[in-house]
This record gives C-alpha cells, structure tokens and sequence, in this order.
C-alpha cells in the first residue's frame, strides 16, 4: 500500500481568521490618555455637549442608574483604548459626580445605584435601548481619518470551500 503525500496541513487551522495577532486589537496598544486629569479632559466637554447631554439626561430620567451609566462609559473607553482600566475605575466616581450634578441642574430624578435596595441592576430592555440611543450620539471625534482595511485573500484551509 503506498501512502500519498498530504499537503493539506500546511494550511491555516480552523478558525484562525477568527482571532487576531497579539497587539491588533486598540486595547493591546499603549493607551492615549494615561493620567486622569487627561482623561478628564476628554471625557468632560463629550458629557457638557448640549445635544450628548439631552440624551443622557433622557436616560437618567428613564431609570437607568448613573453608575451604571458611567461604567459602561468608562468601559467603553478602555475597549477602544483611550486609556487603561486603572484610569476607569479611578474615573468613574468623577463622571457620576458630574452626570449626579447635571441632573440635579436639570431637575430630574435620578438613581444613582450604589444602594443595595429592590432593584439588584436596571432592566435589560430599558439599558439595551438606553445605550443604542447613546451610540446614535458620536461622543468622540478620534476617527476623522478612515483606516484602510486589507484586502482578504481566499483560504486554502482544510474547512475552507473548494473550487472557488
């Protein structure tokens, strides 16, 4: 019996065009603000802007916890790598401040969230559509330039298509 020479396993393994090398993501770089004080200084004029502001304070008004608000702010920042989650978590208490204080200015009632009382952490329905209205809100101007993506070329892997 003669065996056959396979070259099938020099090609990539399943499922690795699902992940990315180590340093792809914006979270594994070096992050833009390090401090607090600068990270404040983005953070503040996005929360001052009148039409970001309006939205936000819809959303407090709805129920939704500002600590919760703030953290997936925060959180938000770090995914993107604006800073690291030392400086978030050291941000977050500032950021309810400032929110706790516009709401106070404009009147409305809010939940700040750090009580343990009936509520354990806010409707799902009510955060999904609060964030979703937040995301219509550009809250940063970092993507003025587009980023060219590579072109992909066709797998020769052993779960890719064959005859394309």
């Amino acid at each position: 019996m003669a065996f056959r020479k396979v070259q099938d396993f020099d090609a990539p393994i399943p499922g690795m065009a699902m992940t990315h090398g180590l340093g792809d993501r914006p979270w594994q770089q070096p992050s833009q603000y390090n401090t607090i004080e600068e990270a404040i200084e983005f953070y503040i004029p996005r929360l001052a802007d009148n039409k970001f502001a309006q939205r936000m304070l819809d959303i407090i008004e709805r129920g939704v916890p500002i600590t919760s608000l703030a953290e997936t702010m925060t959180l938000g920042g770090v995914m993107q790598g604006l800073h690291t989650i030392d400086v978030a978590i050291l941000l977050n208490p500032i950021l309810v401040e400032f929110m706790e204080g516009m709401a106070k200015q404009a009147e409305i009632d809010y939940k700040l969230g750090d009580t343990d009382d009936d509520e354990k952490e806010p409707d799902g329905f009510v955060l999904r559509e609060a964030m979703q209205s937040l995301q219509k809100t550009d809250i940063e101007d970092i993507d003025d330039e587009e980023e060219e993506e590579p072109e992909e070329k066709p797998s020769g892997g052993l779960m890719s298509r064959r005859g394309i």
